[in-house]
């Protein structure tokens, strides 16, 4: 029964290979450098003053977490901060790329009990289709004496997305008794979308088998990438044998 099992692991790392291969030979050229991505980076500022501000600047900064190359599939996270001298923001908004999916958002607020300190609010975020946004909503946030704003949003990107495609985003933000919502999209902080690595073209492959339970807890990317023999013996003894079979 074990050689049926290798078999069938090698298997599913084969057809692994030959979609990771058809990807690379039928995907989409990288975007142009004379399309709306030219001025990328993995994060942007822009100053703002009006005529409420007395004359104080304030900034609205978006910022890819961590890589901005992501697989098919992957996770990426963007963080929107607002700063400035005392305004009260009243909204942010994480403009996202379509298709993408939210998977949890926070936020970074100064409160009177507590300071300024991230939360988990997931749930009472506003989505928007037709947009492609994600925003949260308050009576106030304040930006003085050091105190900022900060909305943190997590996406899952779609598993069709095209290696090569680089992805551009956008914020904006409102502020009580101001001239207006200040909105920067695109803001031309963009993700790159990557081949898969072999750790997550062979989970990945392992999941479309209906044995996705595989490859979470003790068999993360974690474990694999330090400890491969001990990965696959996880998986050879984990694995649903009669699924394997057909039966």
């Amino acid at each position: 029964m074990t050689t049926r099992i290798r078999a069938a692991l090698a298997s599913t790392a084969a057809v692994s290979l030959l979609a990771g291969g058809a990807a690379i030979a039928l995907g989409a050229p990288a975007a142009s450098a004379a399309d709306s991505t030219a001025n990328c980076k993995t994060s942007q500022t822009k100053t703002y003053k009006w005529a409420g501000s007395f004359g104080t600047d304030y900034t609205l900064t978006k910022e890819v977490v961590g890589d901005a190359t992501v697989a098919p599939g992957g996770t990426v996270t963007y963080r929107t901060t607002v700063e400035g001298a005392g305004a009260l923001i009243s909204k942010i908004t994480d403009f996202h790329p379509a298709g993408f999916q939210l998977t949890s958002a926070r936020e970074s607020v100064w409160k009177l009990i507590g300071g300024q300190s991230w939360s988990t609010v997931t749930d009472n975020v506003t989505k928007d289709g037709n947009a492609n946004s994600v925003s949260r909503s308050g009576a106030g946030w304040t930006t003085a004496l050091g105190a900022h704003v900060s909305f943190e949003t997590t996406y899952k990107v779609p598993a069709d997305a095209v290696p090569g495609t680089v992805l551009n985003s956008g914020s904006s933000f409102a502020a009580v008794l101001t001239d207006g919502t200040k909105t920067e999209n695109p803001f031309d902080v963009c993700v790159t979308i990557r081949e898969p690595n072999a750790i997550e073209q062979a989970t990945g492959s392992v999941d479309d088998a209906g044995l996705g339970s595989l490859t979470s807890g003790s068999t993360s990317s974690a474990t694999i990438s330090s400890d491969p023999s001990g990965f696959f013996s996880d998986i050879i003894n984990g694995v649903d044998i009669a699924k394997l079979a057909g039966s």
